[in-house]
């Protein structure tokens, strides 16, 4: 049966958000339980009924079954007797021999509704009386309203009223476009902030002093590294820094509310309901028994779509206008210029080379942003910075890190794959960088830093094999490599590229992912190929730059994302490890920049050392 968008999310337990490519991680094995438990709880029931023993039922299609007496009783039948018997506390699980969807490609159920356009998102969701809402907000981050002159556009066709809301306001028309034009045309001034005068290469020029701190506490650190370089036939040291980024769903920042007496009801698509619920409670005062968030599908999250700032925004606005439903929609431009964005990073990475050529030891000092402030972490250690970097899969017996944490006063979010977004970028391009020093076979080289049998051995030499790497690459062809760790998930990749006027063409990706058991490959494959696209976009051309205060970026002329004509050929190869679950919806992504650099390098012998290559004239 199709699963239909839940009404009410009240956090009746634990957490309710999707992040981090949780969900097959964390809820695969607790949901199995439970229905391994309602299962025998259903099937005694139905002995009870009977008259025979649970150990001749069987469960199939809905129904319990007693086959040799060709009776059967459904589900729904059974409910009342089976909550009245006691939870079994070690329920038997279907072998997995006996499990007919697992391992298999089955068809997504809501794939017609998105096809056909009936599917609703939360941009498409209408409601009795419903008006519409347009922001106008600071353009520099940490500014508020300074003055504000609703009268400047209560004349206007369609206005119905001009909302104050944190950072700015939000004009409330008949129709979205109407509070769209009155949103601009609102006279409206800000207050002067110390953020006004902040520009990228000021924040770049802190984030790379960073590299030379001095008493930055230690993250990591295994073996004594430091001691290793001076006996050290190569050291290899290389600086690596990333830009910000913007999420750019597809679908638009946007929000329906309807605040009423004792009732505050929301239609959104959210990464994270309890988010949401604890901020209502805490910024406008919403008791948690009193919100009702109406789940609907949201065009792309990425983590953007885990804050509640829109939300806020639209209860604000149906509270001015009675109790309406009202819709805040953000253009496009607000969200590129108003939103939460990956942070910049910058890494310096040394490696010690023994005369075997292998890594004898290895130093990084990250320098930027803490993006996981918030969370509690242990031994100076935030993973949403480090992530990829601290758990590589490599195996160097003297390993150090460390991060100078730099404050950048820009909003920031989680970006598909967190930090090993970055750190995949820095640590793959770094190998290739000590492969070639050691006169090695980058393939050979990492591997050679892998256990023998380990699953991350088996995704490289698997993508090596599909695309015949130790065969001469197609004329005009230059080929890089490269494997990353993140979210219990293995991914390699390689990546095939062409130069055309000096700048890249990228024809072709490999991809092999070991993601423990596997579910449904059909899904695995589907997200690979589409975080792979997201990848290379990042890779070649986007980044978000400020000046003034303000992001200089705005919509897609000047956050050029890759486009379907520029999409390479993607195949997917999964390695069936029978490991624990494993994600699958983010770790697509970190291998792709490293890859794609280091076979820059086979193309063109230069290091490409900062992203985006549109930087290097090479996109």
């Amino acid at each position: 049966m199709p699963l239909q968008p839940g009404p009410d999310y009240r956090l009746p337990f634990g957490q309710m958000r999707s992040v981090g490519s949780y969900g097959i991680r964390h809820f695969h094995d607790p949901m199995r339980r439970a229905a391994a438990q309602a299962r025998m709880m259903l099937t005694q029931a139905a002995a009870g009924r009977l008259g025979v023993a649970a150990q001749d039922l069987k469960a199939e299609g809905g129904q319990i079954l007693h086959a040799a007496s060709n009776r059967a009783i459904a589900f729904g039948d059974l409910v009342e007797d089976a909550l009245a018997l006691p939870v079994p506390a070690d329920p038997v699980l279907r072998p997995d021999g006996e499990r007919r969807l697992t391992g298999r490609s089955v068809p997504r159920l809501d794939t017609p509704a998105k096809v056909s356009g009936e599917a609703v998102f939360s941009i498409d969701v209408k409601r009795p009386d419903m008006l519409y809402g347009a922001v106008r907000l600071s353009p520099v981050f940490s500014a508020d309203v300074a003055r504000m002159n609703p009268e400047s556009v209560r004349g206007m066709p369609g206005v119905v009223e001009v909302v104050p809301v944190p950072r700015g306001a939000v004009v409330v028309a008949e129709s979205w476009w109407q509070a769209k034009k009155a949103a601009d045309a609102l006279d409206i001034t800000f207050t002067q902030t110390a953020f006004d005068g902040a520009n990228t290469p000021d924040m770049e020029a802190r984030t790379r002093a960073g590299l030379d701190a001095t008493d930055v506490p230690m993250t990591l650190m295994r073996g004594d590294a430091e001691a290793m370089f001076s006996g050290a036939a190569q050291v290899i040291e290389a600086d690596y820094a990333v830009p910000m980024l913007a999420h750019v769903c597809m679908e638009p920042i946007n929000c329906t509310a309807q605040a009423t007496e004792g009732r505050t009801e929301l239609w959104t698509g959210t990464q994270g309901h309890d988010w949401i619920r604890m901020n209502l409670e805490r910024e406008l005062g919403v008791p948690s028994d009193q919100l009702f968030i109406n789940t609907v599908y949201l065009g792309g999250g990425f983590g953007r779509k885990t804050h509640p700032h829109e939300a806020i925004q639209a209860i604000l606005a149906s509270r001015s206008v009675g109790g309406r439903p009202v819709k805040v929609l953000w253009a496009r431009e607000d969200d590129i210029q108003q939103g939460l964005y990956r942070q910049t990073m910058m890494i310096r990475l040394r490696a010690a080379l023994s005369e075997d050529g292998r890594i004898a030891a290895m130093t990084a000092r990250m320098s930027g942003p803490q993006m996981g402030a918030a969370i509690v972490r242990n031994n100076n250690m935030d993973p949403f910075s480090l992530l990829g970097l601290i758990d590589m899969p490599y195996e160097i017996a003297n390993f150090s890190v460390d991060h100078a944490v730099v404050d950048i006063p820009v909003p920031l979010s989680p970006w598909r794959s967190i930090a090993a977004s970055f750190t995949g970028y820095f640590v793959e391009s770094f190998m290739d960088e000590c492969a070639h020093a050691a006169g090695q076979d980058p393939l050979a080289f990492r591997l050679a830093h892998l256990p023998e049998g380990s699953r991350p051995g088996a995704v490289l030499q698997q993508v090596a094999d599909m695309a015949n790497w130790s065969e001469p690459a197609a004329e005009g062809i230059s080929r890089g490599i490269s494997v990353v760790f993140s979210y219990n998930s293995y991914v390699a990749q390689v990546v095939e590229l062409r130069m055309q006027d000096e700048r890249v063409r990228v024809e072709h990706v490999h991809a092999a992912i070991d993601c423990g058991r596997v579910i449904n490959p059909a899904q695995v494959e589907t997200q690979i190929q589409g975080s792979v696209v997201e990848a290379l976009g990042a890779a070649l051309r986007v980044k978000i730059s400020v000046a003034d205060g303000r992001t200089e970026q705005s919509n897609f002329d000047s956050y050029p994302i890759v486009r379907i004509d520029e999409a390479p050929e993607i195949d997917v190869a999964i390695v069936e490890s029978g490991a624990a679950l494993g994600g699958v919806g983010e770790p697509g992504v970190p291998p792709l920049a490293g890859a794609l650099c280091n076979a820059v390098f086979a193309a063109t012998g230069r290091r490409i050392r900062s992203l985006p290559l549109a930087d290097h004239g090479l996109a």
